[in-house]
């Protein structure tokens, strides 16, 4: 019996070590057992309304709740102009831009949200028209992609924002 005994270790002991970094040759339910499933609908409702929060929150001029909506590591990528990062430098951006602005008409729509784990990529179209001080409404369209990031408290925010108008250029 010791020579099976004795083989039987070396067979477990080899396809221990040969078994895939991380893995083991122990079956392991835990292991195995798929993540938890996602409600993509419940992700594109909270998004939803939270697009239809900052359309409101924009038309009132409340930066406030608008900054409320982004993530820490937020980084914004606006046409034209250097990316802004982290919430500080893109409140401070943005707070400027809400100075000399008046954003009317706002509309967000979401086309597609698409989720993996604790990340929603959401693709849409807007529309607003935009009036700075002095100067006639300008109306704009335009797409978008938004990555939102799941927080510790279960709610969604903006990690990642990239609009792009359909117009031509601001000169």
């Amino acid at each position: 019996m010791q020579p099976v005994a004795t083989l039987c270790t070396a067979v477990l002991l080899l396809a221990a070590a040969c078994a895939p970094k991380g893995e083991t040759a122990v079956n392991d339910s835990a292991a195995t057992a798929a993540p938890p499933a996602v409600d993509v609908a419940a992700v594109r409702q909270a998004i939803d309304q939270a697009n239809a929060k900052a359309s409101d929150a924009f038309q009132r001029g409340d930066t406030a709740v608008v900054f409320s909506m982004y993530d820490n590591d937020i980084a914004v990528l606006m046409a034209g102009q250097p990316t802004m990062r982290g919430k500080a430098e893109v409140t401070s951006g943005l707070a400027k831009m809400f100075a000399g602005t008046k954003f009317s008409d706002v509309k967000f729509n979401a086309s597609t949200v698409d989720v993996g784990g604790d990340y929603a990529i959401e693709t849409g179209t807007y529309e607003m028209t935009t009036t700075e001080a002095g100067k006639k409404p300008v109306p704009d369209k335009g797409k978008y992609l938004t990555v939102w990031k799941k927080q510790a408290d279960g709610s969604w925010k903006v990690y990642r924002d990239m609009p792009n108008s359909d117009g031509p250029p601001k000169r």
